[in-house]
């Protein structure tokens, strides 16, 4: 059961200051009547009329003939300027709201350090041209009470409501605040730790959440200095964060934010909670810092239906900048991109190759910097998700960047933490050229073993290849319909672009040099259980394709279960132990080593390859059906002594190709059997070969037997022998 309780902010009790001091003295009252205006923002009424509703008071209403200077609804949904308070601001007066109000922002910038409280709205024009306000206090002005329909309902997990719960913002109040095109208006200073604007609901169990909403169609500055927790974000205009200044406040985005201009930061910010909901999904993102996201842990009430999903492209242009997922589940469905325009209010990228190499730019490049593409990930909770299932853009391209903490030598890391899970969800083939590890970069760049899991999403068509060897401990999943590939099969080489200044072909910079900075193998691997620094618990579970393309790395995975195939492609050996998958094994090239006897799982197991028994193993066991095809070689190793070499298959057999046995495997005199298919044998091999040489083989219904030790045979032929070996 939901537990769900709506907090209104109708009772919430809203703090006057009144710093419009009135001299009461009977001989000034003309002054006072005259201050009160200003603090209005309007003229005294002719003939000293007393209108107003208290001191400061922005919405008063004058004397007969007195016009308040004002404006109706634009037919937009911007609310009336009932009130301009525009010279109490220019006065540095703190105001008190009552009712729609608006200032008339000056060009140039003006600071004001006042406290605006009260119940209205407050727009910020841009009549007298582009200028910018910048507010040092923090305003504590609400709408009026009719106007506060917004609520927040908190759902606690029905199976942790002390810990796991969520807040969901619904009805979202009109705007408290609006900044028309043409103004800036900035909250706080980089010094500064006030510079704020907020009504906060009351009640909400240590969660903060701002009834101030903003409709921002010129410009809001939030500095690093305030702990700024915004409101519903709307509008078409840019919210910027500067670098870091002198005071590192924190930044806080809850809610659905329609916002659709230009958000771009310099110093990061928190994008949803881990208990509130949160979306942001038409903004244009660019961020050279810190992108920290959260989505409440738990799937159960809203969250089912309510997705923390980026489609959106999020730029960058220099070291250093990371996205960090914290909890919950997050969707990224666009791609994480080097931006080389130069401009953080209008991110792009003018060649593609750039996101896959490392960036050196030169003296007159718009962008600046070296290695300005390094892009990093830390998914530290909850579960991350690359891709919506509907493309087969990968999330972050990259040059190979392998797990080891050296920066140099790459220009991404993705650093999994805390268990958490990275899913892959596209619906074609895609390269990741990444390790996934634990220290790859950023403030833990220590090539520690990562702990968590990788997922490849039960979508038709998602195909993964992973390039590097991999290095986390965690579960590997493969849902039905998916591929994970380990191994590109050829080399992968990482490039240095050289980018110059603009040119009339290339206004973002001229690339003018390329260069080999390193060349890989293109090998990947899993840490499985038996891996140096693995873990007992590591598993691959696979309703898909697991297929193992590695061109010269040797690698063993083991504990893989699910209805799954697996298929080595090769030409670098996979060893297969302790695994119960069911969907059968493929040996399309190289070889394949059996570790023990479980290490086929369960079902049909095909060979174009080489299927072989590992040092130490006796037997291969099929637990299904057996197929060799002409190319196929079945090489048996027996024990130390030679004994013991045995294929054993539960379901029928049909042989071709070649048969290696080992001299001392066969019995002096007699027949040794080397193959047993209970459902059946069919077939016979091309060539049996021991020791180098031919020897004869027998066939009954279910068996196939070598015959005596070799006399002296024909040969086998030197590339049988190699493949063999």
């Amino acid at each position: 059961m939901n537990h769900s309780t709506a907090l209104t902010p109708l009772h919430q009790t809203m703090h006057r200051r009144h710093t419009c001091a009135i001299p009461w003295a009977l001989g000034l009252i003309a002054p006072a009547l005259s201050l009160l205006a200003s603090c209005a923002g309007r003229s005294p009424a002719p003939g000293g009329g007393a209108g107003g509703t208290g001191a400061g008071a922005a919405g008063a209403t004058g004397g007969a003939g007195d016009a308040i200077d004002g404006d109706a609804d634009d037919g937009g949904g911007t609310p009336a300027c009932g009130a301009n308070v525009t010279a109490a601001i220019l006065a540095n007066q703190s105001i008190v709201l009552a009712g729609d109000s608006c200032v008339d922002v000056p060009a140039g910038s003006t600071q004001y350090d006042g406290v605006i409280s009260g119940a209205g709205t407050l727009r910020f024009r841009a009549l007298g041209g582009a200028g910018a306000l910048i507010l040092t206090a923090d305003s504590t002005f609400s709408l009026p009470a009719a106007q506060q329909i917004e609520t927040a309902t908190e759902t606690k997990s029905p199976t942790d409501p002390n810990h796991v719960h969520y807040f969901s913002i619904e009805n979202p109040d009109p705007p408290a605040v609006l900044v028309d095109p043409g103004v800036t208006l900035q909250l706080g200073t980089p010094a500064s730790t006030s510079g704020t604007i907020g009504n906060y609901i009351p009640s909400t169990n240590g969660t903060t959440i701002n009834l101030d909403n903003m409709r921002i169609d010129g410009t809001l500055v939030l500095p690093s200095g305030p702990v700024q927790h915004l409101g519903i974000l709307s509008g078409t205009g840019v919210i910027t964060r500067p670098a870091v200044g002198t005071t590192g406040g924190t930044l806080f985005l809850v809610g659905d934010n329609p916002f659709s201009g230009v958000y771009s930061q310099f110093f990061g910010g928190y994008f949803g909670s881990d208990h509130v909901l949160f979306s942001l999904p038409n903004a244009t993102i660019f961020s050279n810092e810190s992108f920290i996201v959260a989505a409440p842990e738990g799937q159960f009430g809203a969250t089912a239906d309510h997705l923390l999903k980026f489609p959106q492209t999020i730029w960058e242009s220099h070291y250093g900048d990371d996205i960090n997922t914290n909890s919950g589940r997050v969707v990224f469905a666009g791609v994480y991109s080097y931006s080389n325009s130069g401009d953080p209010l209008t991110p792009s990228l003018s060649d593609a190759r750039l996101n896959t190499m490392l960036v050196q730019n030169l003296a007159g490049s718009p962008t600046g910097g070296s290695n300005s593409s390094f892009r990093g990930i830390n998914i530290e909770g909850g579960t991350t998700e690359w891709g919506d299932g509907t493309t087969a853009t990968f999330f972050l391209p990259a040059a190979p960047s392998p797990a080891a903490p050296d920066s140099t030598v790459k220009n991404a890391y993705i650093n999994l933490h805390n268990g958490a899970t990275l899913v892959f969800n596209y619906n074609g083939q895609y390269t990741c050229n990444i390790g996934i590890t634990g220290g790859g970069g950023g403030p833990r760049a220590d090539g520690s073993v990562a702990v968590g899991n990788l997922t490849i999403a039960a979508t038709a068509g998602n195909y993964a290849v992973l390039t590097m060897p991999q290095n986390y401990n965690g579960t590997t999943t493969i849902g039905a319909g998916a591929t994970l590939q380990l191994g590109a099969g050829a080399a992968v080489q990482a490039m240095r672009a050289t980018v110059g200044a603009p040119t009339a072909a290339e206004p973002h910079g001229a690339v003018t040099a390329t260069a080999l900075v390193a060349s890989y193998s293109g090998d990947s691997s899993l840490l499985t259980a038996e891996s140096p620094g693995g873990a007992a618990t590591n598993a691959i579970v696979n309703d898909g394709r697991l297929l193992v393309n590695n061109a010269t790395t040797a690698i063993t995975l083991s504990h893989i279960s699910g209805a799954g195939t697996v298929t080595q492609i090769g030409p670098a050996s996979v060893t297969l132990m302790t695994n119960s998958y069911r969907g059968g094994t493929q040996i399309r090239g190289g070889i394949l080593l059996a570790g023990d006897d479980r290490a086929l799982g369960s079902g049909d197991v095909v060979n174009q390859g080489t299927l072989a028994t590992a040092p130490g193993q006796r037997t291969i066991d099929v637990r299904g059906n057996f197929r060799q095809g002409a190319r196929g070689v079945l090489r048996l190793s027996g024990g130390r002594d030679g004994t013991g070499a045995l294929l054993r298959v539960s379901g029928h057999a049909e042989i071709d190709g070649q048969l290696r046995v080992p001299l001392r495997a066969i019995a002096a005199g007699g027949r040794t059997p080397i193959i047993r298919a209970a459902g059946g044998l069919r077939g016979r091999f091309r060539s049996i070969v021991a020791a180098g040489r031919e020897v004869a083989a027998s066939y009954d219904g279910t068996t196939c037997y070598v015959t005596g030790r070799p006399s002296r045979g024909r040969l086998a032929t030197p590339a049988l022998v190699a493949a063999a070996e």
